[in-house]
């Protein structure tokens, strides 16, 4: 697969472009068919591909947002449920929650960004996920796709997850009140229960949201074949209370602390089957505390400044049922960010937006086993600082000219007298060109460098991985060896992207938008963790009276190519909608040609409904169709191809005595199909029925 196959499918697509050359208590009434047709009429912005507002149509980036309404209409599980119908997007880990790991264009985990209301997430404890986050409490997320270093250093090869929560501001629509919203839902495949009550207002100056969700699973799930999916049972608290002050119109200060409590038993490597021997009591705890500061002032072009700092904490226990192991394990991210614009005006023929911005920020790790130090994740620190440049130059009315620049320093230490401190630095350019084609066309390339590095536990684990018996009196001892000269992962990245909309089809109510991507990055120090199973001859162990066989698990650098294409068509109308996706994707190793183990598999989506009742009951299908992953290195996991439909119904009444009500039915997996996720290596859940109500309640001044 190469980039010319995907350049001559932009072309295709990009045809039509040049051939086009109140005192009362108020129930909330919230209405599909009305959310639909001011979408359509609003012009939608997105931050995260400049860290400035921009029209979403006119970013010379692949950006996909997603708003709350979109995650009540899909009642997730999970966060697979959330983004399986992004192009270029997957979430791997498996069914468990705590497992849940991003991935965007066959970057995965720490390969791609994470933030939660401008707070790094860069929790990476193997096997474990990192969206410590109840889904109920999001009010939009971002997904930068493409190579995001310039603007969010390490970690960005892939992309961003932007992720922002509600406010008692932005729930009122910065009217002064009181607002309650409550829920319930139920899901039949693992007897999950969950509740919502959120809390908030506005009055004057002041707004506050206290949120508190409980999801509970009481049974494992079973997956399409009608099998339990082992050790998939777990309980979920999370909370979140935000605070909020206009000191003037220009100027808001936030205060928010958000805690996130997850507890299961678990196999030990939570992506992987369970067995009796690698059950653990597992209990995960996330706690951020966040400060931000916002002025935008009008009068002063040369003055739009946030500010956050936070603090972001996520302790682990792990209490192995079979001989009382406990593993405790402690990750602490420390950071202030400060970005601002100054937006220059007309110079010339030309208006000009400089941004700039600093971060510094730290990462912590510690880990005990039965309260001795544990090498397998151990001790160590990592501190960042970074400054970075941005302009957005108009070149008359239809050409944009987006360069920018970052400069990363960060320095590893650990309290291992046999690793000596570490310091290393990154630089990321970037150079994004738009072009205006018409009011509804718009084409744009851009060329990123991006770069991730390695985590304090890729360097530094040490110690027994696992080990595996092979028969009376034999077993496999499969040990750490540390690797504390790996090089930072660096990627070349170039895209080229066209969209084109006709607000109005042939003057009729009929919105239609096209969009089409090609990507291709060149990774230099890839990391690729190798699993040597047995590498010796076995040695006699007279205490236990086994046959030791040796093996090794450590990490190299190697050199990648990865390329592929997104498509989408959205066709939107008062009565109905229509949406088909697409993704494409190949990665190989560039020296010897062989596949990666990671990258996700092709994959096509279409979506379709219709809004009845004058938009208050809505009726929908979703079908996934994804292509098998058998280009796989030796060894390797492959998976098979599979189609999965969903069906959905929301009734959202907006007279008589249930007015303000939300009652959503959902049939996930409808034809209980049996499938798994590349590169994923236990099955998803099979047929599941999903009920929810809920009911908001505003009293406004």
């Amino acid at each position: 697969m190469t980039l010319l196959r995907f350049t001559y499918l932009i072309a295709l697509l990009t045809l039509p472009i040049i051939a086009s050359s109140q005192g009362n208590s108020i129930e909330a009434d919230s209405n599909l068919n009305s959310l639909d047709t001011e979408r359509a009429e609003l012009e939608r912005m997105v931050v995260s591909a400049t860290r400035t507002v921009r029209p979403q149509f006119s970013t010379p980036a692949s950006v996909s947002r997603i708003d709350a309404e979109d995650i009540q209409r899909i009642q997730p599980f999970g966060f697979q449920d959330v983004f399986e119908a992004t192009p270029g997007v997957n979430i791997f880990g498996g069914p468990r929650r705590i497992a849940e790991e991003p991935a965007i264009r066959g970057f995965a985990d720490e390969q791609v960004a994470l933030r939660i209301d401008g707070a790094r997430q860069n929790f990476n404890k193997a096997h474990g996920g990192r969206f410590l986050l109840d889904p109920e409490l999001i009010e939009s997320v971002e997904i930068l796709r493409g190579a995001g270093s310039s603007l969010y250093g390490s970690g960005a090869l892939g992309g961003a997850f932007i992720i922002e929560t509600a406010s008692g501001r932005s729930k009122l629509r910065g009217v002064e009140g009181l607002g309650l919203r409550g829920g319930a839902a139920y899901n039949n495949n693992g007897d999950q229960w969950s509740t919502n009550l959120t809390g908030f207002g506005q009055h004057g100056r002041f707004d506050w949201l206290a949120s508190i969700s409980q999801r509970n699973a009481g049974e494992d799930l079973k997956d399409g074949g009608g099998q339990d999916i082992l050790a998939t049972r777990d309980e979920i608290t999370s909370g979140l209370l935000k605070l909020g002050f206009e000191i003037d119109p220009e100027q808001r200060i936030e205060f928010s602390h958000e805690r996130f409590e997850n507890e299961g038993l678990n196999p030990t490597n939570a992506n992987q089957e369970a067995s009796q021997s690698t059950l653990v009591d597992r209990r995960t705890r996330r706690d951020q505390n966040r400060f931000r500061y916002r002025n935008e002032d009008p009068s002063r072009p040369w003055l739009d400044l946030t500010v956050t700092a936070y603090q972001n904490e996520v302790d682990t226990l792990e209490a192995r049922l079979i001989d009382s192991r406990l593993d405790e394990s402690a990750f602490r991210t420390t950071g202030l960010d400060l970005v601002n614009s100054f937006d220059f005006d007309h110079i010339g023929n030309q208006s000009l937006r400089l941004t700039v911005g600093g971060e510094i920020y730290s990462d912590e790790q510690s880990g005990t086993r039965n309260g001795q130090r544990r090498s397998q994740f151990p001790d160590a620190e990592v501190n960042y600082r970074a400054a970075f440049a941005q302009l957005e130059i108009n070149l008359g009315e239809s050409v944009s000219l987006i360069p920018g620049l970052r400069y990363d320093q960060f320095e590893y230490s650990t309290e291992d007298a046999l690793f000596a401190d570490r310091n290393d630095s990154e630089t990321s350019p970037r150079l994004a060109l738009g072009w205006q084609v018409t009011d509804n066309a718009y084409l744009w390339t851009e060329y990123a460098q991006a770069f991730r590095a390695p985590s304090l536990t890729e360097l530094y684990a040490d110690g027994v991985h696992f080990v595996v018996p092979l028969g009376p009196g034999e077993v496999v001892l499969n040990e750490f060896i540390p690797t504390p000269d790996l090089k930072a992962e660096t990627s070349k990245q170039v895209q080229i992207g066209a969209r084109w909309r006709s607000p109005a089809l042939g003057q009729s109510e009929f919105n239609l938008e096209l969009e089409a991507t090609a990507h291709r990055s060149n990774v230099e120090n890839y990391v690729d963790q190798i699993v040597l199973f047995i590498t010796g001859r076995p040695s006699f162990d007279p205490i236990t009276q086994t046959l030791v066989f040796p093996g090794q698990t450590t990490n190299r650098n190697v050199n990648a190519r990865i390329e592929g294409a997104e498509a989408s068509i959205q066709l939107r109308h008062p009565r109905g909608y229509l949406n088909l996706a697409m993704t494409l994707i190949d990665g190989q190793q560039r020296s010897s040609g062989e596949g990666l183990a990671s990258v996700q598999s092709d994959r096509a989506t279409l979506g379709a409904g219709v809004y009845l009742l004058d938009g208050q009951l809505s009726l929908g299908g979703e079908l996934i169709l994804s292509r098998a992953r058998n280009d796989v290195p030796d060894g390797a996991l492959a998976t098979p191809g599979y189609a999965k439909t969903d069906f959905y119904a929301s009734w959202l009444p907006g007279h008589g005595a249930l007015r303000g009500f939300e009652f959503r039915l959902s049939l996930d997996n409808a034809f209980d199909k049996d499938y798994r996720i590349h590169p994923n290596a236990i099955d998803q859940a099979g047929r599941s029925i999903r009920l929810s109500v809920a009911k908001e309640f505003q009293w406004l001044k």
